[in-house]
């Protein structure tokens, strides 16, 4: 046990040291979409996303307004808590095959490294909600009442991000497992009430969906620190744009349907990186098994509630580009379900092909050749985190070998 919770442990220290080193260069070159994005703040009312932005801003004051400091101390913060939440979530997990290539995949744990410009987003704060959420789960002691401080939290993560609402019913997902039927009237009243006051939310964000006020006034507010071509590029200048604009601020038929085009090898490259970064899910779904004294315990409908929640995001990937970091957000979700599920016991993976493939891992004669074949599977593909026209997949290695001897 000590063995398999100090890999993890240095698992997780790396892949924090990696994302503290990715805020720091971050800051230093004042980058408009990976610092800009954290940085939109109330300095002219409100206005979505700004929640965050205004904290660090006001954080900023106790640093001389220095909004670097303020950024990469309350950014490493989240990250670091966000590692030391998955470590108490994953420290108990029988360390199978399934768990070794979930844990591995393209779109979990490596997405926010090996895409460079993807950065660490603030789909972290969805995270670290869900995970304390599925921790909270697991206690024994566990009571529906308690759930209702997660149902007014939740409506604040969309203060920090609109297109979190779009994920929404993995909130009710794992309470499936768990709720009795004498409960299920409580369970109904919640679900209602948590939807009609993120749904309520979400209005008004629309409302207040920002102007090239907001952009001008953010961008003095942080002053010299203000994020590259902070008034005409960027998170912050978006906020002075309609849903689908294009680049130039103009809404297009292109613009609005900017997923239909002629360039078939960006879409046989972006289907093809879906496939490959989706297999370690299709295993774990393949194989998995619920146990039947659940009063959740179909399987098949289990596939169905999973196709859901991918129906329900739909306007998100027509809305924005950013459609590898949206699959990435239902990856992150569904594998944190999965190892909260394990930890209470009510699943487990099964099958002649996983018993076999278990047995050999277990070797220490497989084990590190597993673990490096993983990797190198998990960071082939480089994708980019958003899908339209001209895009390509790439080789990773072959990328940094160019750049480097470049």
């Amino acid at each position: 046990m000590y063995k398999k919770n100090l890999s993890l442990q240095i698992f997780f220290i790396i892949l924090a040291l990696l994302s503290l080193l990715r805020l720091y260069d971050n800051a230093s070159n004042l980058d408009a979409w990976q610092f800009g994005e954290w940085l939109i703040n109330y300095q002219n009312g409100f206005v979505r996303r700004g929640l965050i932005g205004e904290t660090i801003y006001l954080f900023s004051n106790l640093f001389n307004n220095n909004i670097k400091v303020s950024f990469f101390i309350i950014l490493s913060i989240f990250v670091l808590f966000y590692y030391f939440l998955n470590f108490q979530l994953t420290k108990n997990l029988k360390l199978n095959f399934i768990n070794y290539i979930i844990i591995l995949s393209p779109l979990f744990y490596l997405f926010f490294i090996v895409i460079s410009k993807v950065g660490i987003k603030k789909e972290i704060l969805l995270y670290i909600f869900y995970i304390y959420y599925l921790l909270q789960l697991t206690r024994k002691n566990y009571n529906l009442d308690e759930n209702w401080k997660f149902i007014f939290i939740f409506p604040l993560l969309l203060l920090v991000h609109e297109g979190i609402y779009f994920y929404l019913p993995y909130v009710i997902l794992p309470l499936l497992f768990i709720v009795k039927r004498k409960d299920l009237n409580k369970a109904i009243l919640q679900f209602s009430v948590f939807f009609l006051i993120s749904t309520l939310i979400e209005i008004l964000l629309y409302f207040n969906r920002g102007s090239i006020d907001h952009v001008l006034s953010i961008c003095n507010s942080l002053a010299e620190y203000a994020p590259q071509k902070c008034d005409w590029w960027g998170p912050i200048w978006a906020l002075s744009q309609n849903l689908s604009d294009d680049q130039s601020g103009k809404l297009t038929s292109e613009s609005l349907w900017f997923y239909i085009h002629n360039d078939k090898r960006s879409y046989i490259g972006f289907i093809i990186y879906l496939v490959y970064a989706f297999l370690p899910l299709y295993f774990a779904l393949r194989f998995l098994s619920i146990k039947k004294d659940r009063l959740f315990n179909n399987k098949k409908n289990f596939y169905y509630i999973i196709l859901f929640l991918f129906f329900f995001s739909i306007p998100l990937f027509h809305l924005t580009h950013d459609w590898s970091r949206w699959f990435s957000i239902h990856i992150h979700l569904i594998i944190f379900n999965l190892f909260y599920l394990q930890a209470m016991g009510f699943i487990s993976f099964e099958g002649k092909f996983i018993n076999e493939m278990n047995i050999k891992i277990l070797s220490k004669k497989f084990r590190t050749i597993l673990l490096l074949t993983l990797f190198m599977y998990g960071t082939f593909f480089h994708h980019h985190h958003f899908f339209f026209q001209g895009v390509r997949l790439e080789f990773t290695y072959y990328k940094i070998f160019s750049k480097t001897f470049r």
